[in-house]
């Protein structure tokens, strides 16, 4: 029994002494003595901290996965009329790269935006409901857009609306951002984007995940673009779902993944039918998870693209297709510097009507997050996209895009940031080239924790092989950012 009693007061000694208060503890307890590399490390973290970068950080939990833009558009061209996606988008991208690992990104790189007004949300049960709305005014000196357009005020209203679940496990995050463009001189130019984009993540075990992914946007095509008719605006509608499946084993990742992409094309007159269609795919990735800075991954998709019109065009062309894809390449998590993915390889869409030459080309695919500084981010990225069309003689049309885009805080009030993007378009079967120039530079100040005051310039420049489709854009604006 006395045996027993000792081990019990021994067992609860430990705990006991951490009870005890910090200000009646001697100050010759052993515990209170540190190492000589535990002193210093605790003098660094009492060092104040410089005042310009007083909360500069990037908030991962505000990131939302729906979000996420992986590749490039050339900041928003490839022949579609869009806005510059958020700065974040690519790093809310890059933070994905790895299946079922660390990317390296960590809070200490600066996420592209003033953090004085950073949102907090509204908290709806177990989620967060973070809205924001832009408004702004300007001018620009080509309001069409296109070879014929004239100068004239303008005017942006840009609601943004996210949801992310705060669970334990599984992860839901919700997007809807749209963009209205008014012009007061020239109404018939006035136009519409719309985003919306929902993505469910199910954590089944620490080795496997589900994801399912939905996403829509509504874009107005470029009034230069070999694609727009002469009827009237043309009006690009795309609905896309897909399911994957990850399971890391050892030191493999697969992903096995099937999607639908579904595109809709219609004008002021009516639908313009012989361009819609539905691409089905169904790919296998394996990613190397090797623990280095740089880690394999292999990937290889069966494709089918299907038309709602058998007669596609006046010539009657069968465009129905059946292809693949394979592509290769590297993620990079090198620490909070530098994150992302480069890859590279080929794609072939063989079409069943004899007369059109199959649409196939070297397709290359690149995210990319670099923090030289702690005030300083680099995004860069690159995409290939395929193209359905209904143009006679034509097999489609391939785009590659790029873009670099620079952000650096000044204060936790004020950041800058500068872009450039390339966009380049060929048609298979004709001799149609276009090339977008895309180049801009911002400035936001927060007011308030809730207002921010933003100021942007925009210059693009359209080229085509077609004569009459050439045109410049120069666009300033100015305006208020409210978030809650």
């Amino acid at each position: 029994m006395q045996t027993l009693l000792c081990l019990a007061v021994l067992q609860t000694a430990p705990a006991a002494a951490q009870t005890v208060p910090d200000d009646l503890r001697g100050i010759g307890d052993p515990e209170d003595a540190l190492a000589p590399e535990e002193a210093a490390d605790q003098a660094a973290e009492t060092v104040a901290p410089n005042p310009t970068q007083a909360g500069v950080f990037a908030l991962r939990s505000s990131l939302n996965s729906a979000a996420a833009e992986t590749g490039s558009s050339g900041l928003g061209t490839n022949g579609r009329v869009t806005p510059v996606r958020p700065f974040a988008d690519r790093i809310t991208a890059v933070t994905r790269a790895v299946p079922l690992s660390e990317t390296g990104i960590d809070d200490s790189v600066f996420g592209g935006d003033t953090t004085f007004d950073a949102a907090q949300g509204i908290r709806l049960g177990s989620f967060t409901l973070t809205p924001q709305l832009s408004v702004s005014t300007g001018w620009t000196d080509n309001t069409s857009g296109s070879s014929s357009g004239t100068a004239g005020a303008l005017y942006l209203i840009s609601p943004d609306l996210s949801l992310t679940s705060d669970w334990s496990r599984h992860e839901l995050d919700v997007s809807l951002r749209g963009t209205y463009s008014g012009y007061p001189s020239n109404p018939d130019d006035d136009d519409t984007s719309v985003f919306a984009a929902a993505n469910l993540r199910l954590d089944i075990s620490e080795a496997t995940q589900v994801t399912t992914s939905l996403a829509y946007s509504y874009t107005r095509e470029e009034d230069g673009s070999a694609e727009a008719s002469a009827s009237g605006t043309d009006h690009n509608h795309a609905l896309s779902a897909d399911v994957s499946g990850t399971r890391s084993v050892g030191r493999i990742a697969a992903t096995a993944a099937i999607g639908a992409d579904r595109n809709l094309y219609t004008t002021d007159s009516g639908s313009e039918s012989g361009r819609n269609n539905t691409l089905y795919s169904a790919s296998l990735r394996l990613d190397g998870n090797t623990g280095s800075v740089v880690s394999p991954f292999v990937e290889g998709a069966l494709l089918l693209r299907r038309f709602d019109e058998t007669c596609s065009d006046s010539l009657c062309e069968k465009r129905d297709a059946n292809g693949y894809q394979l592509r290769g390449g590297v993620t990079i998590a090198s620490g909070p510097k530098l994150s992302g993915e480069l890859g590279a390889g080929w794609r072939i869409e063989d079409i069943d009507d004899s007369r059109l030459e199959a649409l196939s080309g070297f397709i290359v695919d690149a995210s990319l997050v670099w923090s030289p500084s702690r005030l300083t981010t680099v995004t860069a990225g690159l995409g290939t996209s395929f193209e359905a069309t209904d143009i006679d003689g034509a097999s489609g049309s391939i785009i590659y895009s790029g873009d670099l885009r620079v952000a650096h805080g000044f204060s936790d009030r004020v950041v800058a940031e500068t872009g450039l993007g390339y966009s380049y378009r060929t048609y298979e079967g004709v001799s149609i080239e276009e090339q977008t120039l895309t180049s801009f530079g911002g400035v936001t100040f927060a007011l308030t924790r809730n207002v921010a005051l933003t100021a942007d310039y925009t210059h693009r420049r359209f080229d085509s092989s077609q004569s009459g489709g050439d045109y410049t854009e120069n666009a300033v604006e100015a305006g208020l950012r409210f978030r809650h």
